[in-house]
This record gives C-alpha cells, structure tokens and sequence, in this order.
C-alpha cells in the first residue's frame, strides 16, 4: 500500500489519474483495488486522491501567483469549476478566500 500511495503522490497532478489507471499499474482489478485500499487506508480512492490535490492546491493559493485557474490544472482537474466546488466542500472555504488571507 506505500507503494500505491507513493505512486498516488507523485501522479496526483494527471488529470487522467483514476482508480481505473492506479489499478492497472499495479496490475489489480478495480474492484479488488477498490476494496484493498479502503480497507488499509479508511478512506475511498477517490476521496484520498481529492485530499492529496487539495492539499497541493492550498499550498500553491499561499505561496505562488498562479491563476486559480493554474492552480486546478497544475493539480489535476480539468476544470477550474469542480475544483473550486471540491476545495470548498473540503475547506468550507473557496480557494480565492485562501488566497486573500
């Protein structure tokens, strides 16, 4: 499972990263990898890969001057909408608030 984490940390940033693709590098069905990654980690693929770019994301709103637009992609989504929808449902907050503060 550190591996697939590993993995997960290193790859977050392609949007094309799905449950599907981690799956297949690790040469697992979906549902079994599905299944084995909850059960180790409490917590849902897509869920942990949400967190792991969200995470990204905060840290680029404090540190950097990207667009927030620049920001979504750089970490992965492919629309600058669903990420704001994500990063607030996970902040409570939107990603130009953070940038504000």
């Amino acid at each position: 499972m550190n591996r697939i984490k590993r993995y997960i940390e290193s790859n977050y940033m392609d949007s094309n990263l799905c449950l599907y693709k981690v799956s297949s590098e690790f040469n697992l069905s979906e549902g079994y990898f599905s299944h084995l990654f909850k059960e180790q980690t409490d917590i849902n693929f897509t869920d942990y890969l949400e967190k792991i770019r969200l995470n990204n994301a905060n840290i680029l709103l404090k540190g950097q001057r990207l667009s927030i637009n620049e920001i979504a992609q750089k970490v992965g989504y492919n629309s600058a909408q669903s990420f704001r929808r994500a990063f607030k449902r996970l902040y409570g907050v939107s990603p130009t608030d953070v940038r504000k503060n």
